[in-house]
């Protein structure tokens, strides 16, 4: 194919493509459904808790249970996810605090020489004291 062909083509699906943008009418309040089917509503911490204990009838223990086996198959951020939305209805359960404890504390560990934004975050989640570097003196 000829570079000026190229060019030609080019330059066409670019009118094509503007004429398309430029007609979507904007709208300052509208969001775009994202491809996992979130779209502008987001279920909260508290909507997921009445559905795991209302809806679903899982037990405190029974979502510890589910959590546990996450983390020991290695999912701790959704073993987390998990726990964060059951505190939402056992804010006082000791047994959803060693749990999330332990998540928290795998995704430090496997973040700590990676990701050092993400270990403060989740170290701050569990209220765990991160450690201060010093430089050399």
């Amino acid at each position: 194919m000829k570079p000026q062909t190229i060019l030609i083509v080019f330059v066409v699906l670019m009118i094509l493509t503007l004429g398309v943008v430029s007609s979507i009418p904007y709208v300052p309040h509208w969001q775009h459904w994202e491809a996992n089917l979130q779209g502008p509503t987001h279920p909260s911490r508290a909507d997921r808790a009445e559905l795991l204990v209302d809806y679903l009838g899982l037990s405190e223990s029974q979502i510890v249970e589910a959590a546990n086996r996450l983390s020991a198959d290695g999912n701790y951020a959704m073993a987390a996810d998990l726990l964060e939305s059951a505190d939402a209805k056992f804010p006082t359960s000791e047994s959803v605090k060693r749990a999330k404890r332990i998540a928290y504390l795998k995704l430090m560990e496997k973040n700590q020489n990676t990701d050092p934004f993400k270990f403060i975050i989740y170290s701050g989640k569990i209220g765990e004291q991160t450690p201060q570097i010093n430089g050399p003196r």
